[in-house]
């Protein structure tokens, strides 16, 4: 074959996934093709290594089949995941339980002590992250205190993606990007080289040093090498090099082109990320009172950080309390064939699961249908979907007024979208791009992350281009073929009416709000 071939594994929240992607040497050149991608439910640890390397057997007998190659061989191999999720290792390497997760929201009270320890401002101008629940840094301090037999056995602390490179490589490493989502990783100001290691005084806090946690590899840095054993008879060869590609989100977004200044990406799975690039900067007690994170790209640009926890999430819960039994596939088909005169108008629904993180912080917001009326599950799920989209274009609008204090003239010429939703969910993209400020693409690649983390790792490996590294396609329209449709002359007056209705609590939960924008949260993601 003429392409370079590459082997990424997608370790998320709910699905794990190994790709194999050819890759021109340049975007110049073409697209990077996915050949073939074999999926399993996320494993806890101890099961990690060999449910990988299975998937790694069928993917690379999916695309001999498909490109008549008997024997495949990847160049490279990365690996990125879901941040804020780890393991303790004991001292021979061994995972000690089951994950600990970043949407357990168990650390609540430790981050508060942190916070009330070190201050909530002084940690996120350290850190661009805001203590919460999901952080590392509280979840290790939550060992301490509610599981302390494991967090006495602890020799070690391994991120996910992390563990996937020990299994590989033996060597324990990580990424900038998900070190960066600790709160124990000091963020220096843009253009600054980043640490090799997490920080000593941070890690002080919760009885650890920096040996205790992987080794953070430059952006442009290799993890090691893939070492003869198990993972060779998977079909890699030893030697192979293996990178840890970073946090899912911003993997997906390099690999879509999002990469330069006014770039934003907007990143659905089971959370939703925006990542807009910036030039410089932003005051970080601004970021920090909008709920978001400033955070660096995986080849270190800085960055914005919007995220909420219910994208893919509140579709789940849609279907599960508002759908009435119909499927996924024939209720959104129903909705992407549903007249415009036809919609609920006059409903407004609020998409929070389990609270808002951006912009208006907002812990107790919930999910809730407003203007209900006797409209049909069909229009209130296209008014679901309207609410997804309204409040991702909240987040973007918020995001760029930060970005914009910093770096003035800040304007995106379009808003690429990716994800599995992105590709599978029509009636979704149309909302978007009726009710975005700027155009709508969407990535036409089914798993931007796992065909991402190949690319960085074919990338990081020196063979594609170092100026002009190839992209995933993008769709000339919408997922089912259809034109991209015009905003909506309303959009703004929507938009307007699902802040206000976001803004107004319920008055169940009345009291339970916190004033507090810095105060630590339960959970959201990234």
């Amino acid at each position: 074959m003429s392409r370079l071939l590459g082997l990424g594994i997608d370790v998320g929240t709910t699905n794990t996934k190994v790709a194999l992607v050819a890759a021109p040497q340049s975007a110049a050149d073409g697209a990077v093709d996915l050949l073939a991608v074999a999926s399993a439910p996320t494993p806890e640890p101890a099961a990690l290594d060999r449910v990988l390397r299975e998937l790694t057997v069928r993917a690379l007998a999916a695309a001999g089949r498909s490109t008549g190659v008997r024997r495949p061989v990847p160049l490279a191999v990365g690996a990125a995941s879901m941040a804020e999720t780890g393991v303790p290792l004991d001292a021979d390497g061994r995972a000690l339980g089951r994950w600990v997760r970043w949407d357990g929201h168990r650390a609540a009270a430790e981050a508060a002590g942190l916070a009330d320890r070190l201050g909530a401002t002084a940690l996120f101008e350290a850190t661009g992250v805001r203590p919460s629940a999901k952080v590392p840094l509280a979840t290790l301090a939550w060992l301490a205190a509610h599981d302390p037999e494991r967090r006495a056995a602890l020799a070690r602390w391994a991120g996910v993606a992390d563990l996937v490179a020990l299994r590989m490589t033996g060597d324990l490493v990580t990424d900038h990007t998900l070190a960066g989502r600790s709160m124990a990783y000091r963020l220096p100001p843009a253009g600054a080289d980043l640490p090799s290691a997490f920080d000593a005084d941070l890690l002080a806090e919760v009885g650890l040093e920096p040996a205790h946690l992987p080794r953070v590899a430059a952006p442009d840095a290799l993890a090691g090498s893939v070492r003869p054993g198990p993972w060779v008879a998977a079909g890699l060869r030893a030697g192979t090099p293996v990178s840890v590609a970073g946090h899912d989100h911003a993997v997906g977004a390099w690999a879509a082109g999002v990469r330069d200044r006014g770039h934003v990406a907007d990143s659905i799975g089971t959370a939703e990320a925006l990542c807009a690039v910036l030039a410089a900067d932003p005051v970080r007690a601004d970021v920090a009172r909008a709920g978001m994170s400033l955070v660096r790209t995986v080849t270190g640009r800085p960055a914005l950080l919007a995220g909420s926890s219910s994208a893919g999430a509140m579709v789940r819960w849609w279907l599960e309390h508002e759908a009435g039994g119909r499927s996924a596939d024939d209720l959104f088909a129903a909705v992407a064939a549903l007249p415009r005169d036809q919609r609920a108008a006059d409903a407004v629904v609020l998409p929070y699961v389990s609270g808002r993180q951006t912009p208006d912080p907002d812990p107790a917001a919930r999910a809730r249908v407003l203007g209900r009326g006797a409209h049909g599950t069909v229009p209130l799920t296209a008014a679901m979907l309207d609410g997804l989209a309204l409040h991702a274009r909240w987040m973007l609008d918020a995001q760029l007024a930060l970005g914009a204090a910093a770096d003035p003239g800040l304007r995106p010429e379009r808003l690429l979208v990716l994800g599995g939703p992105a590709t599978r969910n029509a009636a979704w993209m149309r909302a978007k791009s009726e009710l975005g400020p700027v155009p709508l693409r969407v990535v036409g690649c089914a798993e931007p992350v796992a065909a991402g983390a190949a690319l960085i790792a074919l990338h990081r490996t020196g063979l594609l281009d170092p100026d002009d590294p190839p992209v995933l396609p993008v769709l000339p329209g919408l997922p089912d073929g259809a034109p991209l449709p015009a905003p909506r002359a309303d959009a703004e007056d929507a938009l307007a009416r699902f802040v206000r209705a976001a803004r107004d609590p319920d008055p169940a939960a009345r009291g339970a709000r916190d004033p507090d924008p810095l105060a630590p949260t339960p959970g959201g993601h990234p």
